[in-house]
């Protein structure tokens, strides 16, 4: 059997290697994608900071990484449908395969 690599979505308006915030929660434990947010950052190629994250509220600093997009969209490609997400604003679902619901944050 062959296995073929299907490309990545690249709707972002960053490029698939600029880093964005998540945890080991869901790097290391695959824990699903359940909170999204673009955050105002000054110092961000995109005027903002991207953050996904598991939901479960613990952003403890041991936590927390730096990872590619790209690294993102394997885990979860579901996320792509965010791309358009607007700075100061957050996404979150109960479950992968639910509805999103988005947020004015800030």
């Amino acid at each position: 059997m062959t296995t073929v690599q299907m490309p990545l979505p690249d709707p972002f308006p960053i490029p698939l290697d600029e880093a964005v915030v998540t945890s080991t929660y869901v790097t290391h434990d695959r824990m699903p994608i359940l909170y999204v947010s673009h955050d105002e950052d000054e110092d961000a190629k995109s005027g903002g900071m991207w953050q996904f994250h598991c939901g479960n509220g613990d952003y403890d600093m041991e936590k927390i990484q730096l990872v590619s997009l790209r690294t993102i969209l394997s885990l979860d490609p579901s996320v792509a449908s965010l791309a358009t997400l607007p700075i100061n604003h957050g996404a979150r679902r109960d479950h992968v395969g639910d509805t999103w619901r988005i947020e004015q944050e800030g």
